[in-house]
C-alpha cells in the first residue's frame, strides 16, 4: 500500500511540474509587432475585399480573431515583408472602428497585406 501511495505521489508531482511548465510556456498565438521587418508611420487603410482573415499572428497557422470585410478601417503599424514586398507580406495593426463582422474597435491583429487598400 505504501508503494502505491509513493508511486501516486511521484506521478502527481511529475504531472504538476509538467503542467506548470506548459502553463508558463509562451504562446505562439499572440504575436505583436515583434514579427515586423518593416515599420512605418501609422497609416490608415480600408479593407479592399470581403472575407479577409484577421489573425493573432502573421500566417495561416495563427488563431483567427475574425473576418474583415470591404470598407473596414485598419490602422497599419508595420509588416513582415521589406520595402517592396507589401502585397506579399502580413500587416500588423488595429481596427479603427468596430468591423462589419463585430470585432471591436482597437483590436490588434494581422491581415494579409494584399487585402488592404
Amino acid at each position: 500500500m505504501q508503494a502505491k501511495r509513493r508511486a501516486s505521489a511521484i506521478v502527481l508531482t511529475a504531472s504538476l511540474l509538467l503542467g506548470g511548465s506548459m502553463a508558463l510556456a509562451p504562446t505562439a498565438s499572440a504575436v505583436g509587432s515583434s514579427a515586423c521587418r518593416f515599420d512605418s508611420p501609422d497609416v490608415n487603410f480600408k479593407v479592399r475585399t470581403s472575407g479577409a482573415t484577421f489573425r493573432t499572428g502573421p500566417g495561416k497557422r495563427y488563431h483567427v480573431i475574425g473576418t474583415l470585410y470591404r470598407g473596414d478601417s485598419f490602422r497599419y503599424y508595420c509588416r513582415t515583408g521589406g520595402l517592396k514586398d507589401f502585397r506579399k507580406s502580413w500587416s500588423y495593426g488595429k481596427l479603427l472602428k468596430r468591423s462589419h463582422s463585430g470585432i471591436p474597435a482597437g483590436t490588434k491583429g494581422w491581415v494579409y497585406s494584399k487585402y488592404l487598400d
